[in-house]
Parts: C-alpha cells; sequence; structure tokens
C-alpha cells in the first residue's frame, strides 16, 4: 500500500461495540490492588473487607463485592470533605511511616502531630457544612415476629441493622445478616457470617438457637466431591470437608484464593 491509494471496498462488517465497565472485585482481586497501591498490610486486610461489609458499603453477589447507594454516597461525601485523606497516595504514605515507627526509624509523636492537626481542622469543618442524606427505607423481605411489621434496613454507628417499620409503637430490632449462600449441613437452613463479642468472625445458621451449626472456617456452595460435606476454607489456596477431611484445591472449585477473615 502507498499514501492516497484508491482501494476498492469489497465487504463492510458494520458491528456495534458498547464500552464495558471493568470487573467488580472480589475480595481476592481486592486484596491484590491494595498491595499494589501499598495500602493495608496480611493482617489488615480481613478487617477492611470485613468492616465494608458490615457496614453495609458494598453487598456480595456471586462471589464479588458490588458497591451498595449507602457506599456510593459515603465514598463521595468522605472525598468531598476529605480530599487529602481519602486519596490512596495519603495512605500508602501512612503505611510507610508506620512501618518505619515500628522498626524504630521515626519517632510516633511526629508523625501523629502532623496527620492529627489538619484532621482534626478537617472534621470540624465537615461538621459545619457537610450535608445530610436520606437514604429512605430499604426492605429487608422478612416480616417482624413481634407485630407482624415489614422489617426494614437502618444504619448505625457500627453498619446495618435490621428494624421494625412500625416504630415506635414496635421497637423489635436485628442483627444484619450476611448470607454466604451456602446451606447449613444441619438444617437446611442459610449460613450467614456474625462476630462474636470480640469481632472475631464466624458462620453460622440463621435457624439458631433451633440449630447451633457454626464454624469458624468460611464455607463453600459446592459440596465435597468425595462425600457431598460442606467445604470449608483451610488456608488462602485449599478447602477440606467437615464430614470426611478431604482436602481441595479452590481452584478445582472454581475459586481464586481467599482472605482468612480469623
Amino acid at each position: 500500500l502507498s499514501r492516497r491509494e484508491i482501494l476498492d471496498l469489497l465487504r463492510l462488517l458494520p458491528e456495534q461495540h458498547f464500552t464495558k465497565p471493568p470487573p467488580r472485585y472480589s475480595e481476592a482481586t481486592l486484596v491484590k490492588t491494595l498491595e499494589e497501591y501499598g495500602i493495608g498490610r496480611p493482617s489488615t486486610y480481613a478487617p477492611i473487607i470485613s468492616i465494608i461489609q458490615t457496614r453495609g458499603y458494598v453487598d456480595r453477589e456471586d462471589r464479588r463485592l458490588v458497591p451498595t447507594e449507602l457506599g456510593f454516597i459515603v465514598n463521595d461525601l468522605l472525598v468531598k470533605h476529605f480530599p487529602d485523606i481519602i486519596n490512596v497516595d495519603f495512605t500508602a504514605h501512612m503505611e510507610e511511616d508506620l512501618d518505619l515507627i515500628a522498626s524504630g526509624e521515626r519517632e510516633w509523636v511526629p508523625v501523629l502531630r502532623e496527620f492529627y492537626g489538619p484532621f482534626d481542622e478537617a472534621v470540624k469543618q465537615a461538621e459545619r457544612t457537610m450535608e445530610k442524606v436520606d437514604l429512605g427505607e430499604q426492605l429487608t423481605g422478612e416480616m417482624c415476629e413481634k407485630c407482624g411489621h415489614p422489617m426494614i434496613v437502618k444504619f448505625g454507628r457500627y453498619g446495618k441493622f435490621m428494624a421494625c417499620s412500625n416504630f415506635p409503637e414496635c421497637r423489635n430490632t436485628k442483627s444484619y445478616q450476611i448470607k454466604t449462600g451456602v446451606a447449613c449441613p444441619g438444617c437446611g437452613g442459610d449460613l450467614v457470617e456474625k462476630r462474636t463479642r470480640r469481632g472475631r468472625i464466624f458462620y453460622g445458621c440463621s435457624n439458631y438457637p433451633e440449630c447451633e451449626f457454626a464454624t469458624w472456617n468460611r464455607p463453600f456452595p459446592q459440596p465435597c466431591p468425595s462425600c457431598g460435606g460442606l467445604l470449608t476454607a483451610a488456608g488462602k489456596d485449599r478447602a477440606k470437608c467437615d464430614k470426611c477431611g478431604e482436602v481441595v484445591e479452590l481452584a478445582l472449585l472454581g475459586e481464586t484464593g481467599l482472605v482468612d477473615a480469623n
């Protein structure tokens, strides 16, 4: 071919393409991204993933973390009112300072002073100017066992909880349960994520106290290939059957690796 050469059109293939958004993070890909940006440490990855779920910032759908309306709102407000803090560079730099403190190369008092002065002023400014947001009511699909009215999702200091829509006549509340999508081997109910009083994550039956099945390890929806029993996490890349003890590689289950939440 040469420049300005006239060519004959032999065939035209009209195809329409749409820009696709990047895939949602899974727990494993989110941890990988945090590592790439220098944010967090192995001991903090599991709490990070747990907190964004228990506070209602994301929901877990098909092993993917999907931002909620609350998550978008909180993110927008924090970025708007704390731009010097809610950014990747600040967080990574703070992680480096903490590592230097741990190794004895920096004193903690100057580091804290550098951070707290501007942060305290930003908080005071946000208290004066941050707008209030009405999230409305989100139905849970459950009915209040005390009065029969629908249960709705509320947001408190420690995240989501369920409350009766008949408030203040009925003050019934329940903890908001994060479903795993795995059936309880004891009664067929839902296995949900729960926490001990000290904050440690475990997985128990939604029918408690009628069913007391519980496990410290995250369950998988895939059954054991040998006996059909419940598979639970056994390290980062393996699962173990609670019934026969067989160990299975997560890759064989279609999983990419997990964060040990405990």
